[in-house]
């Protein structure tokens, strides 16, 4: 029985041409004007080399360290800084005319950063020289420990100025690596790819809902058969969702093929896991669609009207029109993001794209799990609690 309902839920998805327009036809339509409208995007909003100014003076001359750092800094083609050594009167009147975006005093080993606002490229700066001085106290504390080691062991031909040099060369070729990643960090035409599959993922909704709504007496005249069959309600749910499930997928592979090999999206090393979570979502979102047919007691086109009403709501609390909103319902009311399948996608894209651990993204799969396990057994037993007093 159960394979006979995935036959025929299959056969009667297919030969619905709205719904195959929503799952295969609109996404791609959507990624073409998501390249079209972000394809210069990234080049755009790549970082500027920062210009700085460094006082001229005795104490910076004898740090080393800080000399040979931003040396390197601000050479090649990739560099960060181009940096003018000036004297003090006319570094004020540079970074007063917007000519420079900071620049550094030195006053024995400490340096001072001075800025006129606050802003990325100042934030760079700053970081740049908290990373260089933490280098510097790294350098004298393992010489310090050193010296102790060797004094202690009778050795006292050191030659503290080499090892000294040495030592700084050493973590000078390990440290204060920044380069320009913008293009492959920030890129928000990345973002609204991955809103794209989220929101493609939700509309397996629409499918599954199609067809339970096919199979409820309230509603057509096969549900009212089906209603009186002694067929098992929990079969014939799940061939339905098997059936959504594998034409939801379907779409969704087109929809990767599209973009890996026409507008020529680069997911990287995260593919494989964005179609675990994609196939995840799709689940989520298919069983959240029968739970709707199932519990609401409206007309079809009603629930489906609520379908979409319920997706655009999650979407908008879990941040698909703007990261900010996601955000701000995890500060204030955090469990609508814990219930939200919408938030649980969303997340683990962000996870993906912005950490470095995957332990995050392993949460929202298995919280999608959970709330698609939890979905079927509402829609199961609210269709054998289901009583009609006449069909």
């Amino acid at each position: 029985m159960f394979f006979h309902n995935f036959k025929y839920s299959l056969l009667l998805l297919l030969k619905n041409k709205s719904l195959v327009f929503w799952t295969l036809a609109f996404p791609i339509i959507m990624a073409m004007l998501f390249n079209m409208a972000f394809s210069d995007l990234e080049s755009e909003d790549k970082f500027d080399v920062i210009d700085i100014a460094v006082v001229n003076s005795t104490d910076f001359d004898n740090n080393t360290i800080f000399k040979k750092s931003l040396e390197s800094l601000s050479e090649g083609d990739d560099k960060l800084f181009n940096i003018s050594y000036v004297g003090a009167d006319r570094a004020r009147t540079m970074l007063e005319d917007r000519e420079i975006t900071a620049y550094l005093v030195f006053h024995s080993d400490d340096v001072k950063v001075t800025v006129n606002s606050n802003g990325i490229e100042e934030s760079i700066v700053c970081y740049v020289v908290e990373e260089i001085k933490s280098d510097c106290a790294v350098i004298m504390d393992v010489g310090t420990q050193y010296i102790t080691s060797e004094i202690a062991k009778g050795n006292y031909d050191i030659d503290y100025e080499q090892y000294f040099t040495n030592t700084a060369n050493d973590l000078l070729n390990h440290s204060v690596n920044i380069k320009d990643d913008s293009s492959s960090k920030l890129s928000y035409s990345m973002i609204e790819y991955y809103s794209l599959i989220a929101m493609t993922c939700l509309y397996s909704g629409l499918l599954s809902m199609t067809l339970i709504n096919y199979r409820l007496a309230n509603i057509s005249s096969v549900g009212k058969r089906s209603t009186i069959s002694p067929v098992r309600k929990g079969g014939m749910i799940l061939g339905s969702l098997a059936a959504s499930f594998v034409v939801q997928l379907f779409g969704l592979l087109i929809l990767y093929l599209f973009m890996l090999f026409f507008i020529k999206v680069d997911f990287g090393t995260n593919l494989p896991f964005i179609i675990a979570l994609s196939v995840m979502g799709v689940l989520a979102g298919l069983t959240f669609g029968v739970a709707c047919a199932v519990l609401l007691k409206l007309n079809e086109n009603a629930k489906l009207t609520a379908l979409i009403a319920a997706t655009m709501v999650g979407s908008f609390l879990s941040g698909m029109m703007g990261i900010t909103m996601k955000n701000i319902v995890d500060k204030n009311v955090p469990v609508l993001n814990w219930i939200n399948p919408v938030a649980m996608i969303t997340d683990g894209l962000y996870s993906l794209y912005y950490y470095e651990t995957p332990d995050r993204f392993y949460f929202d799969v298995i919280s999608l799990a959970i709330f698609s396990a939890v979905m079927i057994l509402i829609s199961i037993r609210g269709l054998r609690r289901q009583k009609h007093d006449s069909i």
